[in-house]
């Protein structure tokens, strides 16, 4: 099935590209037609793109939490220690 999705993708967008060019040929200048077989192309290859056959995603991710992980907090701190009170000129 992902086969047929990725050639479904990238058929559309060639069909799109042609009848760009066919619009801009037939009229002779770059009208709203064209821009919006354009616009629609980045859909087709998203389209085309987005399916990858044989792809594993890996949601489980096994990251343990160490409890016993504290932050020190430093109760002696000085009023320029961290530099967001020091005016800047």
């Amino acid at each position: 099935m992902s086969v047929v999705v990725r050639a479904t993708g990238w058929i559309v967008s060639m069909a799109l590209m042609m009848l760009s060019l066919y619009s801009i040929i037939s009229s002779g200048e770059v009208g709203y037609q064209s821009w919006i077989f354009l616009l629609l192309i980045p859909f087709s290859v998203a389209l085309a793109l987005s399916s990858k056959e044989g792809e594993i995603h890996s949601n489980n991710i096994s990251e343990e939490w160490d409890e016993d992980e504290k932050t020190e907090v430093e109760n002696n701190l000085q009023v320029g220690d961290f530099g967001f009170d020091t005016p800047v000129l």
